[in-house]
């Protein structure tokens, strides 16, 4: 088996999910990682030693003979380190979501056409066993026409938020918030589902819990710790998306689609559900057991990531793949929803989205 070479850029979720799964395909070799943070402790603690390590991402670059860069830094530095990367020839594996606005994701679409490089965008979600099916029968068209999609989640997060300091996940210009976090998920999984754009969309933001204050210090937050939208797609479904985190007790993922001949329900990404008419009835999933070894947190990812990395493989060794790998085409896409619903909740407009040249966003005048 051919080997490609990887480093890893961020020793946090890039040493703790991205590092231990890369090492389990037996196509990957991981060569280096280098930190943004974290320092070395970040990489050290996970087992991560034996490999070259960098306190400067963009010397690793330059250093080290590469040919795939996984950036798993924060949301607002993803944009000039795929930039980089791209431009020293190398393909890229950008964490979600791509970049801080259309603009930047553009750039990164037609650098990487330009370039021919790969650029990958790890929207895992998509490619867990659960949600394939859910694409294998809308693809079919168990449902019929798709009339209506609402896709929901509440989580237990009062404490996590009121009593610990969220750091750059709190500030909307440096990519946090849950718009960003899990709604670029949600985005990417819609439209793929779906098999078209999302056309027009109103969105409100909220920051329930804005502050902290503890013996570690004072924060301020702008990030959303909620959010939510209504909209249609381009051929005319409509949908409905709603997220809440500070809940004292939530109740979890919660997915609803209805067609004109059946009904799909998805409950906290494990249950799906299909009626024609009638109850519910179970749909049978084969799901892949995560390999014994494999710890907390890059267990949890393992089911969508390990599939993502054999698609990778496939690609750059031109071999088939079954799965339809995320891109940078597909991040800009979500981008230009996301800063839809961004202007959306800020100007209190409902928000028309052209995406045939791409970058467009028209906020709609006067509907409120």
């Amino acid at each position: 088996m051919n080997k490609i070479n990887i480093g890893i850029i961020g020793t946090g979720f890039g040493a703790e999910v991205h590092a231990p799964i890369f090492r389990l395909y037996p196509g990957f070799h991981l060569k280096s990682i280098a930190s943004v943070y974290r320092g070395r402790h970040g990489a050290t603690k996970h087992s991560l030693r034996d490999i070259a390590f960098y306190s400067n991402w963009r010397e690793m670059l330059e250093s080290e003979e590469l040919d795939l860069v996984s950036i798993a830094s924060t949301p607002a530095q993803h944009y000039d380190m795929a930039l980089q990367a791209l431009r020293t020839g190398h393909h890229v594996l950008i964490e979600k979501p791509l970049a801080m606005n259309a603009g930047q994701t553009l750039e990164l679409v037609e650098e990487a056409s330009r370039l021919e490089r790969h650029a990958f965008v790890n929207f895992l979600w998509r490619l867990t066993p659960l949600r394939q099916r859910i694409k294998s029968m809308l693809d079919q068209r168990m449902l019929g026409r798709i009339q209506h999609i609402r896709y929901c989640g509440s989580f237990s997060g009062y404490s996590a938020l009121a009593e610990g300091q969220r750091g750059w996940e709190g500030r909307r210009e440096e990519g946090g918030g849950f718009l960003f976090a899990v709604g670029s998920h949600m985005i990417d999984s819609l439209m793929w589902w779906m098999g078209e754009e999302i056309a027009e969309v109103q969105g409100d933001l909220r920051t329930h819990i804005p502050g902290y204050e503890g013996s570690d210090g004072r924060e301020v937050r702008n990030a959303d710790d909620a959010f939510s939208f209504t909209g249609r797609f381009r051929g005319g479904a409509s949908l409905a998306v709603d997220v809440f985190l500070p809940g004292r007790t939530g109740t979890g993922w919660r997915l609803e689609i209805y067609g004109d001949e059946g009904t799909l329900v998805m409950r906290d990404d494990r249950i799906l559900e299909f009626s024609r008419g009638g109850a519910l009835e179970p749909v049978q999933i084969e799901s892949t057991k995560p390999p014994e070894g494999l710890t907390v947190p890059a267990v949890h990812y393992y089911n969508g990531f390990y599939p993502m990395l054999d698609s990778i493989y496939r690609s750059l060794t031109d071999k088939p793949s079954m799965l339809e790998i995320p891109n940078v085409a597909d991040g800009h896409r979500t981008q230009v929803v996301m800063d839809a619903v961004l202007r959306s909740s800020d100007t209190g407009s409902r928000v028309r989205i052209d995406l045939s040249p791409w970058n467009q966003v028209i906020v709609t005048k006067g509907e409120h």
